[in-house]
């Protein structure tokens, strides 16, 4: 086998020298947080994950923003449920939706 002895400095095993990421181009940026905001119901959350790491494009992984997506989701479907409670339940609002199309 080929092997490269690990570079030393002083001694101790050093890393090798990795560059900084390049940031992702804001057109891509814009174009793919559009497309990934279709996704029904997961699609703004994913799309809001994908636009906070453009800055280090390699940190984005799918299933974290599937799974932060699906947590914000949750957490808006409760706070619609909270309201929905206090204002039907507790007040006593309603509203009736009640639509009459006629031809003359």
């Amino acid at each position: 086998m080929n092997r490269m002895r690990a570079p030393t400095e002083f001694g101790f095993t050093t890393a090798p020298y990795i560059p900084p990421e390049r940031t992702r181009p804001l057109w891509r940026t814009l174009l793919m947080a559009a497309l990934i905001a279709l996704i029904p119901i997961v699609g703004p959350g994913m799309s809001a994950v994908y636009v906070d790491r453009r800055s280090i494009p390699s940190t984005y992984s799918a299933a974290e923003a599937v799974k932060t997506a699906v947590i914000q989701f949750l957490a808006v479907a409760l706070l619609a449920l909270l309201f929905w409670a206090v204002l039907v339940l507790l007040f006593g609002f309603s509203v009736t939706i009640d639509p009459r199309f006629s031809r003359s």
